[in-house]
């Protein structure tokens, strides 16, 4: 049998010692190794998938009485959230008696892993995160977690539900890529993103019970290289065609890389999309945490400003999350967080991000459709013409280098 037919052959029906071998191949941090292994070895044994509300809701029920041990607690409203791309989410009201003793009803959200993602991730790990920066800008409130498949037959987290808006009315773009603000609204909303990204990079994550990140060492290229790897190793494990742009920009990346001479905390999905504003436009939540993890600021940045993620004006000028000029994103950036921007180092990380954006949506987008193992098929096969668009500009960021 051919190589790559072979190859294909491995990725749809993963046998334990392809499993092992890509993983010793492609290291990554340890949690994120845990998910990606887990895919793997459902891949060949997971029917298409399907959900149950009444079995959900009597799973959850019974989890959240054992985990508070309240006989009393109480579920209503349980309802499917529409949008995301990753996660399955639902919303329901608890009653239940809180830290004063006294019983309170509030409307929260479940957060819960498909049979296969868009994106592998580590649900501990999003709610480490989050309680980090917790009371350091505006995140959901995390109250459980549960990273394994015990309860509910998938990980999950629980969290606060805040109201807000994510899409100015009107708006339709899929996950919130290319979204307009009116002049008015982005002038008031512009200042606020840049600002929460400068404090996310300035937390001190050494302080913080991130546990299930792996923590890179200072002047190397440690953090770096988990993060590219983390990529590379999706590829090879989700694409379902060769593809010379890609394999070509692994490559360089690799022998390209940087280092970091002060890590943080990376948010990994920082965009339009992924924050939500009150109607007296306050961004009141950053959301999406599920990619972060512990690298170069650099990294936030260039993936900010792709133009792919930006919206396009009449005049030819792209707006940085729909809200501002590259120029000023990193100016203002720069003035916020003290963090000195390496100009290569931004180009570097610009064909990181087109690389990423590929990976995403050409390799494992298509992955999850083909195999039926999302409830968003026809989503994942939209979400993978972006991957071809993210390819293009994959290779004019590599002509400029």
């Amino acid at each position: 049998m051919p190589y790559y037919t072979q190859t294909l052959k491995d990725r749809a029906h993963p046998g334990h010692a392809w499993v092992e071998k890509i993983r010793t191949r492609y290291p990554v941090e340890r949690a994120i190794d845990e998910v990606l292994s887990r895919k793997l070895n459902r891949r060949s044994h997971s029917a298409a998938h399907r959900t149950d509300f009444e079995h959900i809701e009597t799973r959850l029920l019974d989890y959240l009485r054992a985990t508070t041990a309240q006989d009393d607690i109480a579920i209503a409203n349980l309802s499917r959230l529409s949008g995301g791309a990753s996660k399955e989410q639902f919303t329901f009201d608890l009653t239940w008696r809180q830290n004063s003793g006294t019983s309170d009803t509030r409307k929260l959200i479940l957060r819960m892993d498909p049979s296969e993602s868009i994106v592998e991730t580590h649900r501990l790990r999003e709610a480490q995160v989050l309680k980090a920066m917790w009371g350091e800008i505006p995140v959901p409130e995390v109250f459980w977690c549960e990273p394994t498949e015990e309860h509910l037959g998938h990980p999950f987290l629980i969290a606060g539900f805040l109201e807000g808006i994510v899409q100015p009315e009107g708006g339709d773009k899929a996950s919130g890529l290319g979204m307009y603000f009116e002049p008015e609204l982005r002038n008031s909303l512009k200042d606020q993103f840049v600002e929460h990204l400068a404090h996310i990079h300035n937390v001190d994550w050494r302080q913080k019970d991130l546990s299930t990140y792996d923590q890179p060492r200072s002047n190397s290229t440690e953090g770096n290289a988990w993060s590219l790897g983390w990529w590379q190793r999706v590829w090879q494990e989700d694409a379902i065609e060769a593809h010379p742009i890609v394999e070509n920009a692994a490559r360089w990346l690799w022998e390209n890389m940087p280092i970091v001479e002060n890590p943080v905390i990376v948010h990994g999905d920082y965009r339009s999309g992924n924050f939500m504003y009150t109607k007296d436009q306050r961004i009141n939540a950053i959301l999406d945490w599920e990619l972060s993890h512990i690298g170069d600021f650099h990294e936030d940045l260039a993936y900010s400003a792709l133009e792919i993620l930006g919206t396009p004006l009449e005049n030819g000028e792209v707006l940085t999350s729909g809200l501002m000029p590259k120029d000023e994103f990193l100016e203002k950036y720069e003035q916020m967080s003290g963090n000195i921007i390496d100009p290569k180092r931004l180009v570097y990380f610009e064909v990181f991000s087109y690389y990423k954006a590929a990976v995403i949506a050409v390799a494992t987008s298509l992955r999850t459709s083909y195999g039926s193992k999302t409830h968003l098929d026809a989503m994942m096969n939209l979400i993978s013409g972006f991957g071809y668009i993210s390819v293009s500009a994959l290779q004019r960021a590599l002509d400029k280098v």
